[in-house]
């Protein structure tokens, strides 16, 4: 896949930590999911089609990626394949950002030993969430930045934050060294915009005339 991830993705983030989503006519806009989806193998097969139609493929103008579809998408290429369906985090996007939240008793094993003494007094029915925001950096690139880790809705103080992703982003050099940044390169002529609901991907050319899709 040509849609390169040039850093350790969503699923770290949450280390920060690691339907075919329905695609809208121009101008249409696509409803929020009445719950948080979830991260799934399937899922990351409909965003990579979607995906590809715009930035490699070039036959669509723009797609619209349920979000955790794109979650599960940025974890597969992280090379979690098949991205397990029994992951028990919830996917949430809204147009401010990604929401990745579990509680404890339902993390991953790697992702418990990667809180650790964030975790330590806690229950474990506490629900700890990620907080991710999609900047955009410069033409061909986008940034997603770990804002905050929220511990029950509070957010866990930076100087507990900051040296706990320090380690992160050792342990993952696709990561900035903050360990809160993923670097996502897309077309020159690409954008990516988180809407209610999902990614919104799109090409500011036009899609290659002989290949429009009816």
């Amino acid at each position: 896949m040509r849609f390169h991830i040039s850093a350790g993705a969503i699923g770290a983030l949450l280390l920060a930590t690691p339907g075919l989503g329905a695609q809208a006519p121009a101008g249409e806009t696509v409803p929020a999911p009445v719950v948080p989806g979830r991260l799934s193998n399937a899922g990351a097969y409909r965003a990579a089609a979607r995906v590809d139609s715009v930035y490699v493929e070039r036959v669509n103008h723009q797609a619209f990626v349920e979000g955790a579809d794109f979650a599960s998408y940025l974890v597969a290429r992280l090379g979690v394949r098949p991205v397990p369906d029994n992951l028990a985090i919830d996917v949430g996007v809204d147009t401010a950002a990604v929401t990745l939240s579990s509680q404890v008793q339902q993390l991953p094993p790697a992702v418990k030993a990667a809180l650790g003494p964030a975790l330590m007094f806690l229950s474990d029915e506490s629900v700890i969430a990620a907080d991710i925001a999609l900047v955009h950096s410069q033409p061909g690139m986008v940034r997603f930045h770990l804002r905050s880790l929220l511990l029950n809705g509070g957010a866990l103080p930076e100087a507990l934050l900051a040296p706990l992703m320090a380690q992160v982003g050792a342990r993952y050099p696709a990561l900035t060294s903050t360990g809160r940044d993923l670097l996502v390169a897309i077309p020159e002529d690409g954008t990516m915009r988180l809407e209610q609901g999902g990614v919104r991907v799109a090409i500011r050319g036009k899609p290659a005339p002989s290949k429009v899709r009816s």
